[in-house]
C-alpha cells in the first residue's frame, strides 16, 4: 500500500511539474510576453500603467523602460496627466479594438520584434515591440509607433 501511495504522489508531483513549466514557457517566448501583456492590460481595464500596476511594469519591460514608465507614474502629480497620456499599448487615448493579432516574432540572437495589428474605430494600426532576452527572460525594451515615435524617446527627460 506504501508503495502505490508513493508512485501515486510521484506520478502527481510529476504532473503538476510539467504543467508548471508549460505555463512558464507560454510566456517564454517574446510573442509571449506581448500576449500576455496584452491579456494582463484588458484594454485599459488592468491598471498596468497605474501605481498599482509597478509589478507588471517591471515583469514585462526591462529595466530601463521600466524606470521610465514607473518615474512617469509615481512623479506626476496627482491630478495631473504625465507623459502617459494615451495607452501605450495601442497608441491611443480612446480604445475599440478589433482585429487584433499579435505576429510572430522576428528573433535574431538575443533581439526580437513583434508586431501588434489591430484595427482601432475602423482604422488599421501596427505597433512593433523591440523585445531583447535578459538574465530574467524576454522583456520589451521598446515600443514603436507608426509616426515615427517610440516609448522610449517619449518617456525620456527632454534638455
Amino acid at each position: 500500500m506504501k508503495k502505490l501511495l508513493l508512485a501515486l504522489f510521484m506520478l502527481l508531483s510529476v504532473g503538476v511539474f510539467v504543467a508548471g513549466a508549460q505555463k512558464v514557457q507560454a510566456s517564454g517566448s517574446p510573442d509571449g510576453v506581448v500576449r500576455e501583456l496584452y491579456r494582463v492590460h484588458h484594454n485599459g481595464k488592468g491598471g498596468v500603467f497605474e501605481a498599482k500596476g509597478k509589478k507588471y511594469i517591471y515583469k514585462y519591460f526591462d529595466q530601463k523602460l521600466a524606470d521610465l514608465i514607473w518615474k512617469d507614474i509615481s512623479e506626476t502629480p496627482e491630478g495631473d496627466v504625465g507623459n502617459l497620456d494615451f495607452d501605450p499599448l495601442y497608441n491611443a487615448q480612446d480604445t475599440q479594438i478589433t482585429n487584433f493579432l499579435v505576429g510572430k516574432p522576428l528573433t535574431k540572437d538575443e533581439e526580437s520584434t513583434v508586431l501588434v495589428t489591430f484595427r482601432i474605430f475602423g482604422q488599421g494600426t501596427s505597433i512593433k515591440f523591440e523585445i531583447h532576452h535578459s538574465p530574467e527572460g524576454w522583456r520589451i525594451k521598446n515600443v514603436i509607433y507608426g509616426n515615427k515615435s517610440d516609448l522610449v524617446t517619449l518617456l525620456s527627460p527632454h534638455p
